[in-house]
């Protein structure tokens, strides 16, 4: 793979690849990255691998190349919601909003000391702190040069060092919000990260879920709440505090507020509440919603005319953001008809939906192709785009994964296998004795299931569920019959959980998606891995139905050639849960036996990595006799004497590594 990646940097060509657990993959892309001498982004899913080729893979790499007389510099971005944003926090204390709030005094003093500004710093604040969420940076909220404190911000701190690195390691999120910022209206105006000669995007099947977001758009009552909060804010610290205590902008300020709840409301009204989103149509748009939002148009449009009037760079920004969310929302709820896709320019199609929650509305665009964006603005754009992740092809083929991103034809493709012995460290067991999962008592057969196998392995049990209302259904039957230590997605926080599924050595965890994919629990802790669906997408998701739709149009099948190989990736996520190193064993079962029954399940085994596949439960027992006693075997060996390496001394300066 290290090869590969060397030929496509030093061609210039894109690369397509899948590694399987095990295989070294970040090694495999960082050497000959940092060989190549050029400026490289290292872009990843999450902010814990993230963190983790910063602070493992990166000084590995670094003490190897140090034997040699080599050296590089590297350097760690997070997303701006990470740091503290210095004007933010200076207009928050003289709002006097907060002059007593124990969490804003927790930020000043520790601002005083900090050298990073990153919130990881802040263990003692609570993850959902009010108080963070008013001080932080963001795209929306970030200046640039034009800012007071830009010399001294932490965000340019970071860029700078990031300007200076050769190895640049970021997260899609941030990677994209950047690709969207400078190429979008405003150019480099916000943009945050600096040039580079080659992208390589680890776990790059998530690439498409978050373009989508990205390059869509969102207004919900938290966007419009958050923005006259800000305007509030960025007034006042430009000395316009007689206006806002009396006078035009404080009814134009309060009058949007009332407008914007007033809208919300309407938009909900006589509608259930859920976490699902659907289609926007003309039934939604009644008279009420169309002249709620005029009156907040309206306030917004005056609103915009009072910062406007404003030469303060901040004021300016509110003024800004004030005529995008205008914008979007005229798209959004103007446009709205019955299903139909609308041309946005570059961006193609977008399908308009509305989202509607115990406590908040949203509505959004959201774009229902991104490959011709990422074609556009990152393939055609960056000489050389590494993409490679566990699950990236279907089968043998990159074909879906090239697509979706908008990867040329000519786009290099390989697959690596993991090195692990699946066929004799795991065992797929695919019932087919269980109703059909549409069928009535699907679930209550699943618990009861479920409860025979987490006995049969003593816990040890990740119960994977394709949707919230399936979780909570199948946590509450296993309530009443399992035995070990049993866990629920939500009832705490996910490192926590994690720490208690690890210490347990017994639990039983019942979880949804965040659990399918980046999480690492080597070890006998976890030796059981349960699959309760097939995890197709919703149909009934309006992102989700117009790729399909667009593919019955064209001729093709949307079900086939979108909806099945997603499920497949989706799939081989969860089965990789199970086999994190070379000493780990047990079973993955899958309680949906249309994977044995319907046509498209060989596609989706023939993804799977070839672990023993059994049926009944009978022969599951006698498999894991094998196992168990496989695993007491490992156990009960006396490990090697750990050997004490004797490092180069390596010193961290700045973002550069080098000899003591």
């Amino acid at each position: 793979m290290a090869d590969a990646v060397e030929r496509a940097l030093e061609e210039e060509r894109h690369l397509f690849v899948e590694a399987g657990t095990g295989t070294g993959k970040t090694l495999a892309y960082l050497i000959p990255a940092i060989l190549s001498g050029r400026k490289v982004i290292v872009s990843t899913a999450t902010r814990a691998l993230q963190e983790q080729i910063f602070a493992k893979d990166v000084p590995l790499v670094a003490a190897a190349l140090q034997t040699h007389g080599m050296s590089f510099s590297a350097s760690l971005m997070k997303g701006l919601g990470n740091y503290v944003c210095l004007r933010r926090l200076n207009e928050a204390r003289a709002s006097g909003t907060r002059a007593h709030d124990r969490a804003l005094a927790r930020i000043v003093d520790w601002v005083k000391e900090t050298e990073t500004g990153d919130r990881a710093e802040l263990a003692d604040l609570p993850e959902d702190a009010e108080a963070w969420r008013d001080v932080r940076s963001s795209s929306e909220t970030r200046i640039g040069a034009g800012c007071q404190h830009f010399d001294e911000c932490f965000v340019t701190r970071m860029r700078r060092e990031a300007e200076e690195a050769q190895i640049v390691i970021v997260n899609h999120h941030l990677f994209l919000a950047d690709l969207a910022l400078r190429t979008g209206p405003r150019g480099a105006y916000a943009s945050v990260l600096p040039a580079y000669d080659v992208a390589i995007f680890d776990e790059a099947h998530a690439l498409e879920d978050i373009a989508t977001d990205f390059f869509g758009m969102r207004i919900s009552s938290a966007r419009v709440d958050a923005l006259l909060r800000d305007a509030e804010r960025s007034l006042a610290a430009a000395n316009a505090l007689e206006a806002l205590t009396s006078g035009p902008l404080r009814s134009t300020l309060e009058g949007a507020r009332e407008a914007a709840k007033w809208l919300f409301a309407c938009l909900a009204q006589g509608r259930p509440s859920g976490d699902a989103r659907r289609m926007l149509s003309e039934s939604d748009i009644t008279p009420a919603v169309r002249s709620a939002h005029d009156a907040v148009d309206v306030r917004l449009e005056a609103l915009q005319a009072l910062a406007q009037a404003r030469k303060e760079e901040a004021v300016q920004l509110v003024a800004h953001r004030v005529r995008e969310l205008r914008e979007d929302l005229r798209s959004v709820i103007l446009s709205a008809t019955s299903g139909e896709e609308e041309e946005d320019g570059e961006l193609g199609d977008r399908v308009r939906w509305i989202e509607i929650r115990s406590r908040s509305v949203a509505l959004g665009a959201s774009p229902i192709d991104v490959g011709a964006t990422l074609r556009k603005r990152l393939f055609d754009r960056v000489s050389s785009v590494v993409c490679t992740s566990a699950t990236l092809a279907t089968g043998e083929s990159f074909h879906f994964a090239k697509a979706r991103l908008g990867a040329p034809p000519d786009a290099r493709e390989l697959v690596f296998p993991s090195p692990f012995d699946f066929a004799s460290q795991s065992v797929l067991y695919l019932p087919e004795d269980l109703p059909d999962p549409t069928a009535p008592g699907f679930e209550e057969a699943a618990a009861d299931r479920i409860a025979d196998l987490t006995g049969m392995t003593d816990g040890g049990a990740f119960v994977l569920c394709t949707s919230t209302r399936a979780m909570q259904s199948i946590h509450d039957r296993l309530c009443r019959v399992v035995r070990s230590p049993l866990l629920l997605q939500g009832e705490r926080p996910k490192h926590l959980l994690l720490a208690r599924f690890r210490s347990s050595g017994r639990a039983v965890l019942v979880a949804t998606m965040s659990f399918w994919e980046g999480v690492d629990v080597p070890g006998w802790a976890l030796r059981l891995v349960i699959i309760d669906k097939i995890p197709f997408a919703p149909p009934n998701d309006p992102i989700v139905a117009a790729r399909c739709a667009r593919l019955d149009r064209e001729g093709g099948n949307g079900f086939t050639q979108y909806s099945v190989p997603a499920a497949a990736m989706t799939l081989k996520q969860g089965f990789g849960r199970l086999i994190r190193n070379q000493r780990d064993s047990g079973v993955v079962a899958i309680l949906d036996k249309r994977i044995v029954r319907r046509g498209y399940g060989r596609a989706l085994l023939a993804s799977l990595p070839p672990a023993r596949r059994v049926r009944s439960i009978d022969d599951l027992r006698a498999r894991w006799s094998e196992l168990a006693a496989l695993a007491t075997e490992e156990d009960g060996r006396t490990d090697p004497p750990s050997v004490t390496r004797r490092e180069p001394p390596i010193v961290l300066h700045g973002a550069n590594y080098e000899r003591d």
